[in-house]
């Protein structure tokens, strides 16, 4: 009759199991995200390895309102030879819309490089004199994927342990992939009230692709809240 019992309470036990959303799993522990494979291309080359195309907004806010959006969008282009070497070519326009000034015509660069060597700049179509460019190229690209670098500040691991975490289904562009959202509340140490960060599955790796947050008011950060989120994206 013991033994009875026993066999029953494991069989409710496997059912409730068998029955729970896995997003309530996740919900109640973080080790549900494989933190080994998540990626923030920081370095150019890995950026030129990852994508062939990402296009992403980041909005900002200020005193309720929408106080500047900026549209960035990046392209590989293939190898091209310039100046007598085979070069990465590197295409990057941007957009920033702020109330009251007109910005409808986008940025556009276009960079060569060999191994991480800058052979040739182009800006608006005007060629940067190339002691000019090598020295202002990391500062752009820097601009140009500044997410990548503050995501790679955050401790995921960390946060996420005193978060809620959730797993879904989205689209980015015309694709479909795995989704795991992180809603972290208190993050003090990042300066923020509150952030909801989400990653994406792309097999090989797990990236971030939208990063929403609220600023403490004692941060003084020049804006109390900010949207990121990857509109499009192609890999290598």
């Amino acid at each position: 009759m013991i033994y009875f019992k026993k066999c029953i309470v494991l069989v409710v036990l496997l059912l409730l199991i068998l029955t729970l959303n896995p997003t309530f799993l996740l919900a109640q522990d973080n080790y549900g995200i494989p933190f080994e494979k998540i990626k923030n291309p920081t370095e150019l080359q890995d950026i030129i390895d990852t994508f062939d195309r990402l296009k992403y907004n980041f909005i900002a806010f200020k005193e309720g309102e929408k106080a500047q959006e900026l549209i960035v969008e990046f392209q590989y282009q293939g190898k091209e030879e310039v100046k007598g070497v085979q070069a990465d070519k590197l295409f990057v326009e941007s957009s920033i819309k702020s109330p009251g000034i007109n910005t409808s015509k986008p940025s556009q660069m276009i960079f060569w490089l060999d191994d991480d060597e800058l052979v040739k700049m182009l800006q608006e179509g005007q060629e940067i004199p190339i002691a000019m460019a090598d020295t202002i190229k990391e500062k752009i690209l820097q601009a140009v994927f500044f997410p990548f670098y503050h995501f790679k500040e955050l401790n995921l691991k960390e946060i996420a342990s005193d978060s809620k975490v959730t797993n879904s289904q989205e689209m980015i562009g015309e694709k479909e992939f795995d989704i795991i959202e992180i809603e972290g509340n208190n993050l003090v140490e990042y300066g923020l009230k509150s952030g909801t960060m989400k990653l994406a599955d792309f097999d090989k790796f797990i990236m971030m692709v939208s990063f929403d947050y609220i600023t403490l008011e004692e941060a003084e950060a020049e804006f109390e809240k900010g949207e990121f989120e990857m509109i499009e994206i192609e890999l290598r």
